[in-house]
């Protein structure tokens, strides 16, 4: 009974372990990043995706324009041929 009782008391007492959410290249969702760490996007909890330095070796590229593959596609009205009429068939055999 005695060790049921200390058990209990420990397992309370102690801080549950709530593993943080992970972002891009295995960085970790934080409020502040650490020394060795950068911001590069936000989390789905508003929090700083905080990812090692060693995996930014390039800068990241703004790109002011739009490029063509990125835009939706427009069709241009399609123009109906006007269908000659039809001839008479002048090869009638009158017999």
């Amino acid at each position: 009974m005695k060790f049921l009782i200390l058990f209990l008391a420990i397992f309370l007492i102690k801080e549950p372990m709530i593993p943080e959410p992970t972002c891009w290249m295995d960085g970790k969702c934080r409020l502040v990043c650490k020394n060795d760490e950068d911001t590069v996007v936000r989390c789905l909890n508003r929090k700083r995706c905080c990812v090692p330095s060693r995996y930014l070796t390039i800068q990241p590229v703004t790109i002011d324009s739009e490029p063509r593959w990125t835009l939706p596609l427009t069709f241009r009205p399609v123009r109906k041929k006007n269908k000659p009429a039809k001839r008479e068939n002048k090869n009638i055999n009158h017999g």
